[in-house]
């Protein structure tokens, strides 16, 4: 008999729940690129009316939402010089960075941002602050020349853990840092949650969009613990992966649906 243990923090976070509330008060609107980074939500948002756009031409008719990851100073002036109706569904913890950063900076320090730069939250980030320098790795921080006072804020859904290494890494090059621990609290919880599950069982069962960043890490941490696969559907399971397997653990990214959940618990079931 396999046991199913779901992590006690994965799932959407109230800022996914928020973007969603949100956007669901409109019949009809532009999504300005993807609302969520999971590929079955948008569809079904597709499916509702909401059209996801990702250029704005000034034609539009219906609202633009800006997503929860933010977008930057040169598309918030470019919508507002088309006179175009927006809804914002900025997180404001993603907010919150941008007010963080421009502190430090008012303060004199240069800006580093510890994330991924192609990263739609990072560009929202860089985009507010006067020349930063963007990091996500050991091979950065080697190959970057970094300016004497400096601070370092991060990516919301970065690795915690890997924040503080590699803040200390640039604090030990230049002559003063100040360190902002920008990952948010519900980020932290689902690591910490799924960290901990991952050393209780004997296989990993992480659930998010492929090109998630949040549920991208959940997966780099469980599989320091345990062997872990990354799907976004249930029809991406397979059977081979659970013989010899009698506690099985579940967490999802930030961005994914109770419903995929239920649906790949079901499949595992089968498999019993």
């Amino acid at each position: 008999m396999k046991n199913i243990i779901v992590a006690d923090d994965q799932g959407f976070c109230w800022g996914v729940r928020r973007a969603l509330d949100i956007v669901d008060q409109y019949d009809e609107v532009y999504i300005y690129g993807d609302l969520i980074h999971n590929k079955q939500v948008v569809n079904q948002l597709e499916k509702r009316g909401k059209q996801i756009i990702h250029e704005v031409t000034g034609n539009e008719k219906n609202p633009v939402v800006i997503t929860a990851h933010g977008t930057t100073i040169e598309n918030l002036k470019l919508f507002e010089d088309l006179k175009l109706d927006i809804v914002d569904t900025t997180c404001p913890l993603v907010s919150k960075i941008y007010n963080v950063g421009e502190s430090l900076e008012e303060q004199g320090y240069h800006i580093i941002i510890i994330g991924d730069k192609d990263h739609v939250e990072v560009e929202g980030i860089a985009s507010r602050m006067h020349q930063p320098v963007i990091v996500k790795d050991e091979d950065d921080i080697r190959s970057v020349s970094f300016p004497d006072k400096v601070g370092i804020i991060c990516q919301s859904t970065f690795s915690e853990e890997k924040f503080h290494k590699l803040a200390k890494q640039i604090a030990g090059r230049v002559k003063e840092a100040k360190i902002r621990n920008t990952t948010c609290s519900p980020t932290k919880k689902r690591q910490e949650a799924a960290e901990s599950l991952a050393q209780k069982v004997d296989i990993m069962i992480v659930v998010g969009g492929f090109h998630s960043s949040n549920t991208k890490k959940l997966k780099e941490i469980t599989s320091a613990y345990v062997e872990s696969y990354q799907i976004e559907t249930a029809d991406q399971l397979k059977e081979e992966w659970f013989e010899n397997k009698k506690e099985i653990g579940i967490t999802s990214g930030a961005s994914t649906s109770d419903w995929i959940v239920e649906e790949i618990c079901s499949k595992i079931r089968e498999y019993t």
